[in-house]
């Protein structure tokens, strides 16, 4: 009866430290196509979900942002299994108007009085701001093209105790874009990327007393949406000609398709009869032939 009598132990949660490491794309940061010179000023954003035994889906546990991520390291529980969510905007602590003015800033939006270190959260969830290209740019929000330089990356099924530490892959989830102007003599060639509208993205500028071409690195706008295997999307590239007398003429209004991590060169051909300040039209030629920078786009204007 004594045995009998007695209560079987409790089998308490064990707590694990696992150290977080990068892979993938971010590590050739240096070498890539498109990279931009700056500070080290990089931010990285995690969200950590778990699920225990018999749920069917995840739930918030954690979440992060870090601007030295040497020796990141994340407490998990054993009896649960956990899901990472991850993303990385390169010179973000300058980029990000928020970051330096309001303490927070669009895709983190998470308080920096807890700068590099996890805050342990059951309600609240950072995921779906970290999956898409909304973000906060200077003092503009640009919901869908934000002029950013992006990494994203996501693991899950992570059980701690066989987990002695985790590599999450991060893939470089932005295209670049250069425009050339040829025979631009008079005003300014105003230049956006657009999926809904005009301020899907900041534009461009090409005047007449300058650089004849202008380049950007822009995010897409549902990155971790990727269907094909390899990121693409079609936008609309709208080019607007200022004349000097401050008329405006759009003289480039063309759907075409950017891909991730490649850079299309765009090549805007003005061609003007005697005494016509505006443009007769626009041809676009697509150059299939493999390139490091991308496809070259030749809007010839007749």
């Amino acid at each position: 009866m004594e045995e009998l009598d007695k209560e079987s132990p409790v089998q308490e949660a064990k707590e694990y430290l696992v150290p977080i490491k990068m892979a993938g794309e971010i590590l050739e940061i240096e070498e890539g196509p498109l990279t931009k010179a700056g500070e080290n000023n990089d931010l990285y954003g995690f969200q950590i979900n778990s699920k225990k035994a018999g749920e069917t889906s995840y739930s918030p546990y954690a979440y992060g942002l870090f601007d030295d991520i040497s020796d990141v390291k994340v407490k998990l529980i054993s009896g649960a299994e956990y899901e990472f969510v991850c993303t990385m905007v390169r010179d973000g602590k300058s980029k990000i108007w928020g970051i330096n003015h309001a303490g927070q800033g669009t895709p983190f939006k998470m308080n920096l009085n807890n700068y590099n270190e996890f805050i342990y959260d059951t309600k609240d969830s950072y995921e779906n701001d970290f999956k898409r290209g909304l973000t906060e740019v200077g003092m503009e929000l640009y919901y869908v093209i934000p002029n950013t330089d992006r990494y994203y990356g996501t693991i899950d099924k992570i059980d701690p105790l066989s987990a002695s530490s985790l590599s999450i892959n991060m893939k470089r989830v932005v295209f670049g874009l250069k425009c050339i102007a040829d025979g631009l003599t008079e005003g300014e060639l105003k230049i956006r990327v657009m999926k809904y509208t005009s301020d899907d993205s900041p534009y461009l500028s090409i005047k007449t007393r300058g650089d004849q071409s202008v380049e950007e690195i822009y995010t897409f706008d549902s990155f971790y949406l990727d269907d094909n295997g390899d990121l693409s999307r079609a936008y609309t590239l709208e080019v607007t000609h200022i004349h000097v007398d401050n008329t405006q003429e759009i003289i480039v209004n063309e759907y075409m398709t950017f891909k991730r991590n490649k850079k299309t060169i765009v090549t805007i051909k003005i061609k003007k009869s005697n005494g016509d300040t505006g443009t007769k039209g626009v041809d676009v030629v697509l150059d299939d032939t493999p390139m490091t920078d991308g496809d070259k786009v030749v809007i010839d204007g007749k």
